[in-house]
């Protein structure tokens, strides 16, 4: 994978659609080589995107990192949904049961 398909990568996962430049920029803010800050400047990213300019080595290095920790959100939230809908199976039962009434 080249570095610009890693950078699209990145960029569709974390916003879901074609519109990521400002959240990929905000996600490398924390690797920036001279220290960590909120983001860069989304225009490089925009740059990079197009071609117009040549990806910054430090920026690719952090694509599967930025990628990794997504992935690892997601997990999280998705085992977080998980449960709720286990907690919420189990209350729609009860609610069933409730309904339905004792039986004979």
């Amino acid at each position: 994978m080249t570095p610009r398909e890693m950078l699209a990568r990145a960029g569709e996962a974390l916003t879901g659609d074609d519109n990521w430049a400002k959240a990929v920029a905000r996600a490398l803010g924390a690797y920036h080589p001279d220290g960590p800050r909120e983001t860069i400047d989304p225009r490089s990213v925009s740059r990079w995107r197009t071609g117009a300019m040549e990806i910054l080595p430090w920026a690719a290095a952090a694509l599967p990192h930025i990628l990794r920790d997504h992935a690892d959100r997601l997990e999280t939230e998705a085992g977080l949904l998980h449960d709720a809908a286990d907690d919420a199976m189990v209350a729609a039962d009860d609610i069933e049961r409730a309904l339905r009434g004792p039986r004979p």
